[in-house]
């Protein structure tokens, strides 16, 4: 077996049509023209199906692209451990506002201080899960009503990211006058590139003065019915931290809406291009939840999640040491054509669509997933109900930060009136 620590120096070209041999296997560009384009999954499954099922990026990260090695990780949380502000530091930010969150956010913790957050915040999620459908199908038939009743509309802007993050700060008891500044902030948290850490550590300090002076709002007039009282009331049982708290918060609303938004709006996207997909929602809204599912599988908002390495692993016949510091790249495992069949078509039907893996799985799974499972479904019924007519006018194009998201999605759209209930 081939044995891998860290890679040797990177011979990595700016912008490789194909990788390229970094001494211990295949390079991950994540700078590469077609990664960060329209043909992001043709570059991850010339090097997931290539002889090396492992690729190092810029940072000496190994890439595991095949869904079975990714899951198996997901599963081990005492063999792979979470890197805690491991991306912050691989950006260079070894302190700061950055650095300060991810130290602090859920996401990154492991056992026990990980158990007992996600305890707190798990049961609360569930409580608030149930009664959410109401506040999702209000706001979406709201944002509905906004579009023109025969014109072209922003689907990103005027849908896609506003519905989660009205959702969210309904949840938080957070007021709707704050969304706009939400929405400034949001895609500048979480850089996906060095040079991008000074406006984010600027970002970051700006939301964690809003988060604790909502804190202290809620806390001096608390509430029976959200989310922001219930944490406040989970610090005050000693389950989380004032610091894990303000981070809870930030997460949730910087971060915690950006699978749902990135999903719904490439969702939407692959469901106008692919084989009547979306006329078949429209005459069958039952098939609502599958295409949510789908949506996820599709192009995981989210792309990669972080773990070291507690033990040596084998991999695709290669020996990882202990101390490797790994990305699970969910975007190419959930293409993995070993679990799901044509995974380059977009199939609302597809039988096996739930096993994705954009919201992790075992310990670490987002603790989010219920909020978004029952936020997707619900809008897509309400938009195939609401709309009349949907086609796209003219092609998106990409963000380039974190997350996998489109800039904007022009669509043509006809409307009718919202139904008497």
């Amino acid at each position: 077996m081939t044995e891998f620590g860290r890679p040797k120096e990177s011979t990595m070209t700016a912008t490789p049509t194909i990788p390229t041999d970094a001494g211990n296997g295949p390079v991950f560009d994540e700078a590469n023209a077609q990664y960060r384009g329209a043909a992001r999954h043709e570059y991850l499954a010339t090097l997931r199906e290539g002889p090396v099922p492992i690729a190092w990026d810029l940072f000496g990260r190994a890439h595991l692209l095949r869904y079975h090695d990714v899951r198996s990780v997901f599963l081990d949380p005492e063999g792979a451990v979470n890197v805690g502000a491991g991306l912050a530091i691989a950006l260079g930010a070894t302190s700061g506002p950055l650095f300060d969150w991810q130290s602090h956010a859920l996401i990154v913790q492991n056992p026990p201080r990980h158990t007992a957050m996600r305890g707190a915040i798990r049961s609360i999620n569930a409580r608030l899960a149930r009664r959410l459908a109401p506040l999702i199908e209000e706001q979406t038939h709201r944002l509905v009503d906004e579009f023109p009743s025969d014109g072209v509309v922003d689907l990103v802007h005027a849908f896609c990211f506003t519905l989660p993050v009205r959702v969210i700060m309904g949840l938080l008891g957070l007021p709707e006058s704050d969304e706009a500044q939400i929405g400034e902030w949001s895609p500048r948290a979480l850089p996906s590139r060095p040079e991008g850490v000074p406006d984010a550590d600027r970002v970051n300090a700006l939301f964690r003065e809003y988060a604790e002076a909502r804190i202290e709002e809620r806390r001096a007039a608390p509430r029976d019915d959200d989310l922001l009282t219930d944490l406040i009331h989970a610090q005050d049982r000693g389950d989380i931290t004032p610091d894990e708290l303000w981070a809870t918060v930030q997460t949730l609303v910087l971060a915690g809406h950006e699978t749902t938004s990135g999903a719904l709006a490439t969702g939407v996207h692959a469901m106008l291009t692919h084989d009547n997909q979306w006329e078949q929602l429209k005459s069958d809204p039952s098939l609502a939840d599958g295409a949510a599912e789908e949506m996820l599988r599709w192009d995981a908002a989210a792309p990669e999640m972080g773990r070291v390495l507690t033990r040596d692993w084998e991999i695709g016949g290669r020996i990882l040491h202990a101390g490797t510091v790994v990305a699970l790249n969910l975007t190419s495992a959930n293409r993995d054509p070993r679990v799901f069949e044509r995974p380059d078509e977009f199939d609302i039907r597809r039988s096996n669509s739930k096993e994705h893996l954009s919201f992790g799985v075992g310990i670490h799974r987002c603790t989010g997933a219920p909020v978004a499972q029952v936020e997707m479904p619900i809008a897509l019924r309400v938009l195939a109900e609401r709309l009349d007519h949907l086609s796209l006018a003219e092609e998106p194009s990409y963000d380039p930060g974190f997350f996998r998201q489109f800039d904007s999605l022009r669509v043509h759209v006809r409307t009718n009136p919202r139904r008497a209930r």
